[in-house]
């Protein structure tokens, strides 16, 4: 990896799901023509904590910021990469040798400032293969509409246009990824779809940590729609057009809260217990995937206090960029 890199690999450690050696053997030993680096930021508090990672990687450069999500990790990677281009990706992803040379090639010939690479699906379980269909549906569907969509498993974007638009909102958690989408039309980007350059993604084997992580995004979704400016709003969900409602009825709102539990428990035992056919688990886990969502929707609206933003509660994309970094 030479002294003046073109690519800047970002690669926030938590969360490796037991794939991060694969994963940084596989990024640091990419067969690319062009000088790259690898950063890894980590919300360890020294090199002392990922020790026996920096002894086998010491080519990488680790950043230590305590206390960070991993979405302010990406920022923190971004503000301190040389490259002229990007590449974000996740610790339980494991590149193809030649995924950065064909990501950078297609770039290079389409002239487009962004693409994001195939991903497979690295599969254990029904969980981890229902996760990559819906993965798969979703991003097929971005594509087909020309949307800008940084998918973290894989994607190279120029580091001015990452700059240009503040990176992620890391206060919106994974919903982020949507805002700075958005933001990204917003000034006219276009994106492509790299289909030689290929990552394998560790999906998630277990319905309770699947669960979890959707419940937060859905947390994170009505956040924005709290907090964000209305031009910049892009979720429409039932759950928060029936804010005032849920807001007067505290009691239908814990009705509701306990209605989807309810359904996301009986589905769980149905996915895990019941000989469905495939199709038909694979219906009943898209439900489960939803209401979870659905539940997180819920969660924030009864931890609100109000239902009015001000104006000091609105962060500026720049603003959020720069105080992770």
């Amino acid at each position: 990896m030479g002294e003046d890199p073109i690519i800047s690999v970002v690669v926030p450690l938590p969360d490796d799901r037991g794939h991060v050696l694969d994963c940084l053997t596989g990024f640091t030993q990419q067969t690319l023509e062009v000088p790259f680096e690898v950063i890894v930021p980590t919300e360890a508090a020294s090199s002392s904590e990922v020790a026996w990672l920096v002894d086998r990687f010491p080519q990488v450069r680790w950043i230590h910021r305590p206390g960070l999500k991993v979405n302010a990790l990406y920022n923190v990677g971004a503000a301190a990469a040389r490259g002229e281009y990007l590449y974000i990706s996740e610790s339980h992803c494991v590149p193809r040798s030649d995924c950065l040379q064909q990501i950078f090639d297609f770039v290079q010939q389409s002239g487009l400032p962004a693409a994001c690479s195939a991903s497979d699906g690295i599969n254990a379980n029904y969980v981890a293969e229902g996760e990559q269909r819906i993965f798969e549906e979703d991003f097929h569907r971005w594509m087909e509409a020309k949307k800008c969509k940084i998918a973290i498993r894989g994607t190279l974007i120029e580091r001015a246009l990452w700059e240009q638009v503040g990176g992620f909102q890391a206060e919106f958690g994974h919903f982020s990824e949507m805002l700075i989408g958005c933001r990204l039309e917003a000034v006219g980007a276009r994106f492509g779809f790299a289909a030689n350059s290929y990552v394998s993604h560790g999906n998630q084997v277990c319905l309770k940590s699947l669960s979890e992580e959707l419940i937060e995004y859905g947390e994170d979704e009505c956040r924005s729609c709290h907090l964000t400016p209305a031009e910049m709003r892009i979720a429409d969900t039932k759950e928060w057009a029936d804010r005032e409602l849920l807001k007067r009825q505290s009691l239908w709102l814990r009705f509701r809260q306990a209605k989807e539990a309810v359904r996301q428990w009986a589905r769980a035992v149905a996915i895990q217990t019941l000989p469905l056919p495939a199709e038909w688990r694979f219906q009943v886990f898209r439900r489960y995937w939803q209401s979870a969502i659905r539940q997180g929707r819920l969660r924030y609206l009864a931890s609100m206090t109000t239902f009015d933003a001000t104006s000091e509660e609105i962060a500026k994309p720049s603003d959020a960029y720069r105080k992770a970094a």
